[in-house]
This record gives C-alpha cells, sequence and structure tokens, in this order.
C-alpha cells in the first residue's frame, strides 16, 4: 500500500505484486503451490497456482525458469529435513524411553508420509527426473544421529545398542508409510511405537 498527498491508503496497481526479495517470492510462490500439487499432481497449471499466490502468472517466471524448476523446488522443500530435525532437538532428554520413543516416532512417522503422499501426487515421471537429487542416507537417513542421541541415555534399557535401535526405527518408521509395502490398513505411530518397544510375542512368553 502507497499514500496519497492526503495521506489516505492507495492500492497498488491491480495485477501488479507488491515488491519483495527474490527468496520470499519463491517462498510465497511455494507456499501456494505445495498444496494445489497435493490435489492436483504434477497437472497443476502455474496460472492456479499465481491465483492461489495472488499474483499475476508471469510473476512466476521471475524467480523460477519454467514449471519443472517450480516442482523441484517444491520437492526440496518438502523433502528438507530441517524441520523434523529441529523438532527432534527440542525432544525433551529427560524423558523416559517410552515417551520419548513416542515422540521420535510421530515425528519421523509424519516425515515419511508427507514425502510420500507429495511424491505420490506427483506421480513417476516427476519422481524419476528428481531421483539422486541429493537425497542419500536411506530412509530418514539425516535423523540418524539426532534419534541415537535421544536413546544414548537409556542403552541400559535397550536389548540392543542405540546405533542398532535406530536402524531399526528408521526401518520399520519408513517401511509402514509405504503403501506398497505396508497392508491396507494404516498403521498408526501409536501402534509402531508399541511395537517397537515390546515386539510381537507377549511378555513373558
Amino acid at each position: 500500500m502507497t499514500n496519497d498527498a492526503s495521506g489516505d491508503a492507495v492500492s497498488p496497481v491491480q495485477g501488479r505484486a507488491p515488491r519483495m526479495s527474490a527468496d520470499d517470492r519463491r517462498a510465497q510462490i511455494l507456499d501456494a503451490a505445495i498444496p494445489l500439487i497435493l490435489e492436483a499432481g504434477g497437472e497443476v497449471t502455474t496460472r492456479q497456482i499465481a491465483e492461489s499466490a495472488g499474483i499475476a502468472e508471469g510473476t512466476i517466471f521471475r524467480v523460477f525458469d519454467d514449471k519443472n524448476a517450480l516442482i523441484d523446488a517444491a520437492i526440496a522443500r518438502v523433502m528438507a529435513p530441517e524441520a523434523t530435525l529441529a523438532a527432534l532437538e527440542r525432544v525433551d532428554a529427560s524423558l523416559p524411553l517410552d515417551e520419548k520413543v513416542a515422540r521420535i516416532v510421530t515425528l519421523l512417522h509424519d516425515r515419511v508420509r508427507g514425502v510420500v503422499a507429495f511424491m505420490t501426487a506427483l506421480g513417476p515421471r516427476d519422481h524419476a527426473r528428481h531421483h539422486g537429487k541429493g537425497h542419500d542416507g536411506g530412509p530418514l537417513g539425516e535423523a540418524t544421529s539426532a534419534v541415537e542421541s535421544l536413546l544414548a541415555p537409556h542403552a541400559d534399557e535397550l536389548r540392543v545398542q542405540p546405533a542398532t535401535a535406530v536402524d531399526y526405527l528408521r526401518i520399520l518408521v519408513f517401511g509402514t508409510s509405504m503403501p506398497f509395502i505396508r497392508s491396507a490398513r494404516e498403521v498408526t505411530a501409536a501402534e509402531l511405537t508399541d511395537f517397537i518397544l515390546r515386539g510381537i510375542s507377549r511378555e513373558g512368553d
């Protein structure tokens, strides 16, 4: 908004996006694009994204070379581990093992499900085009160190070394989040936590 000679607010020129940095503009566009991609996949149009962001369609191409570049940036944001790692760092180190594992599993479960839903919405073409672009370390590999640090104080409560426990936890969280691996029934984070802590056999059997 600007002011006229009388000091009253005047709206920007219709169709012209307010000035902002290129990084802020990219973030604004991605904020609009990601929910639309979840709904429509790669068929979403730049016009739809622009309308959702409240900008002219041409504004998109000032900060992204083309639609593929925009989709790649959306994939990179969805796959970025920073938010999950920050949430793991906020887990109270003094919690008992069962509560700590419950929080870890919930965070990792949500992360994998979010990535899977997004890539499934995009489909194999965009998945293949983006495959191998800096996401090494296997399923949830970026969380290994943080989770191991959280489990380390409970080494005497674990049947295996903390590092091995992290491997099992990662495999189970990842596997039960994959629609092509798990059964048709959804496995909740609470169920998975109980299984990780107690296994499949009855105590005392």
